[in-house]
């Protein structure tokens, strides 16, 4: 006699039927997970080449427009600001000190205000190093194109190979001033340039600047005229300024660094003062000095002709260089 099988029944906690999934029923809702899930990466994909394709092209449109609004440099006779890329570029290069035909570059503009002697101090001028100089001094010897150490271009270049311009540079500053203006075919010279002849002739004088030989060495093998001067009086400086000489002058004492700090009397003016040009400072530049104050303020220093030289054009002459300026210098 046959027993008849029960159906087996599954139920769950709750007390409900289950049923069984047949292994084709459930390989059919894996395969349609996948092809969702396929589609919808499929969908995405589309979507970011549709967008990559739109926004790619406006790239370069868009960093033109950006470059186009950004202002040039102004030419004018104040320090202007140097964009960050001029700022690198300079730091190990150097970089062209006239971008603009010498006709076009300006005159500096005097403030008649007394020059004191403390604001001679190396490392104290409040000129940062984003400056670019661009301006004209009228000297004794004609127009002569302004340098700073502190030039956004070459504040950085190390003199040397180790010390920066900004704060050891005063020397290679001071000469390629006389030197870029005055001597026979060293018409676009610059600090950088000078600083590597100093350093390539035995003139840089590590963590001290330059030995004093820079100045009549440099000088006079760039073809200029430079004696050095022993009668410190007044009358004698400003007799050598009457005709036709600058005076490179090593300034010293109590009101400097000990290594002292060059800078350039560049002409006497009618009421007996003086204008210098100071490598370390535009401000200073502007300024009017009493010329007895600053003589009595040399450093007492007397090897290879310090502190008081005396330069002028060379013998055969020297072609102009610059533009004269147009009557007096304007005042503020």
């Amino acid at each position: 006699m046959k027993r008849k099988m029960k159906k087996q029944k599954f139920k769950n906690r709750n007390g409900r039927k289950l049923h069984k999934t047949t292994p084709g029923r459930k390989s059919g809702r894996l395969l349609f997970q996948y092809i969702t899930l396929g589609g919808i990466l499929l969908s995405a994909a589309v979507l970011l080449i549709s967008l990559s394709a739109y926004f790619l092209p406006r790239i370069p449109e868009l960093e033109k427009e950006i470059m186009d609004a950004v202002p040039p440099l102004s030419q004018a006779g104040n320090p202007e600001t140097a964009s960050q890329e001029e700022t690198d570029v300079a730091h190990t290069t150097g970089a062209d000190p006239v971008p603009m035909e010498p006709e076009s570059i300006p005159f500096l503009v005097s403030s008649n205000e007394p020059g004191d002697i403390s604001d001679l101090t190396v490392g104290d001028s409040s000129e940062e190093d984003t400056s670019v100089y661009l301006v004209m001094l009228d000297t004794s010897m004609g127009p002569m194109l302004y340098y700073n150490q502190g030039d956004a271009r070459w504040a950085s270049y190390l003199y040397g190979g180790e010390d920066p311009m900004g704060t050891y540079g005063c020397g290679p500053t001071a000469v390629s001033m006389l030197i870029n203006s005055f001597s026979p075919g060293s018409l676009g010279v610059t600090p950088v340039n000078l600083a590597d002849w100093a350093f390539a002739n035995g003139e840089y004088a590590p963590k001290g600047g330059s030995y004093h030989s820079l100045i009549p060495n440099a000088l006079s093998g760039f073809g200029l005229q430079v004696e050095s001067i022993r009668d410190y009086s007044r009358e004698n400086a400003a007799d050598l300024l009457a005709t036709k000489h600058i005076l490179v002058a090593l300034m010293g004492k109590g009101s400097l660094t000990e290594n002292g700090h060059f800078i350039l009397i560049t002409k006497l003016l009618d009421n007996g003062n003086v204008h210098i040009a100071d490598p370390n400072s535009y401000e200073n530049s502007t300024k009017e000095w009493n010329l007895e104050q600053l003589l009595s303020e040399l450093k007492d220093s007397h090897d290879h002709g310090a502190p008081l030289w005396a330069v002028s054009l060379p013998a055969q002459g020297c072609e102009r260089r610059y533009p004269p300026s147009t009557g007096s210098l304007p005042e503020a």
